[in-house]
């Protein structure tokens, strides 16, 4: 077992320090803006089911009998609730002689973990978006140019020819969003709300969506992106710094649900005379619907 003691914290332990630093995380937790629908359940696994429904309706003639179509049951998506845990073990000695609440801070810790927890799953998600070996209920990538649909047929949400982030790409990546099918393979027409990009491509995202005229060209045209309300979402997770998304207004499509948001414990150890500081979370993230996400790998 790893312990934090008297000599983990030595410099500590003496009032002469002047700051005492290590790690922080501040503000709004990056996966957070990035599309996910966020909800909670009481179950060990929840499952979300797809249902193709009927389709266009034929010309009937005078006294003759309507078609008949039905519903078929598409794929099924399970998300099982994973449980994350860590403990941080520090000697009676090492909390009772340090000057320094910060030099352990047992609570504050865990707490981070659980945080990064969260930013390192969930940014997997687009890493992987792309990657065969990471696929969703389809049998494939989230990313991918052959998703199946339920009544036959294929669809795709990333672009036959990959591009980088620029105004060109995202007009062409919103075009390929409206005439995307529904389950039953009718056009459904999805918008698209948000750019989810890496840092590295933050400018550029602005550049391209709030310019008052077309980024980057000599042409004293509109830009008509920047009226279309769309978002921007960095995540500095990302490991690539030139794939880049676009979500949609998809109902179901990057999912996030909580069993339980972090909770802590602290208690002493009598045996050794230890502290134990502990946190755990429950959640399962993912995608149901991946239409929710249009991607490009660079």
């Amino acid at each position: 077992m790893s312990l934090v003691k008297l000599s983990t914290i030595s410099a500590s332990l003496k009032p002469t320090l002047d700051v005492v630093w290590g790690d922080e995380m501040k503000g709004k937790l990056a996966w957070e803006a990035c599309g996910f629908k966020v909800t909670s359940t009481k179950d060990a696994y929840i499952d979300d089911q797809e249902y193709a429904g009927t389709g266009i309706m034929p010309v009937k003639q005078e006294g003759a009998m309507m078609a008949v179509d039905s519903v078929q049951q598409g794929y099924s998506k399970r998300y099982t609730m994973n449980t994350f845990a860590l403990r941080l073990v520090c000697s009676e000695e090492a909390v009772a002689d340090k000057k320094y609440d910060k030099a352990i801070d047992g609570t504050g810790a865990i707490a981070r973990s659980a945080k990064w927890t969260q930013e390192y799953i969930n940014a997997g998600i687009f890493i992987n978006a792309f990657s065969s070996t990471f696929v969703g209920a389809d049998g494939v990538a989230l990313c991918s140019a052959s998703h199946k649909l339920p009544k036959g047929g294929t669809y795709s949400n990333t672009l036959a020819t990959p591009m980088s982030l620029s105004e060109t790409a995202v007009e062409q990546m919103r075009t390929n969003m409206r005439k995307l099918p529904s389950s039953n393979g009718l056009l459904r027409g999805y918008m698209l709300k948000k750019l989810v990009v890496p840092t590295d491509l933050w400018f550029r995202a602005n550049r391209i969506l709030k310019s008052e005229q077309q980024n980057d060209t000599a042409n004293n045209a509109v830009n008509v992106l920047k009226g279309m309300g769309i978002e921007i979402a960095e995540n500095p997770y990302f490991t690539s710094t030139t794939n880049w998304w676009a979500v949609s207004d998809a109902d179901n499509g990057l999912r996030h649900v909580w069993r339980q948001k972090p909770t802590f414990r602290d208690h002493n150890t009598e045996d050794n005379l230890t502290i134990t500081y502990s946190g755990y979370q429950r959640f399962s993230s993912g995608w149901t619907d991946p239409r929710g996400v249009y991607g490009s790998s660079i």
